[in-house]
């Protein structure tokens, strides 16, 4: 699953986005974005075209900001293999 994080984040990257952080519990992905403007549907089509949308489960995409930093926006699914 480590590869497919690499991979999710490489795109997100290349489609302009800057990845804060990411991180993997058992089956869930959860990939942190320093652009809280980020569009939804784009982040959405991005894990969907790199993850395959029958693999994604729950996909989530939110914005979040924690100790006064900055807002980030945060995309989470479970990941079905």
């Amino acid at each position: 699953m480590s590869e497919l994080i690499a991979e999710l984040e490489a795109a997100y990257e290349d489609a302009g986005y800057e990845v804060a952080e990411s991180s993997r519990n058992r089956d869930r992905i959860r990939i942190s974005i320093l652009d809280p403007e980020a569009s939804g549907e784009a982040l959405r089509d991005i894990t969907n075209d790199v993850a395959g949308e029958a693999a994604v489960l729950g996909l989530n995409v939110t914005t979040e900001s924690a100790d006064n930093q900055d807002v980030t926006t945060v995309v989470s699914f479970r990941y079905r293999d």
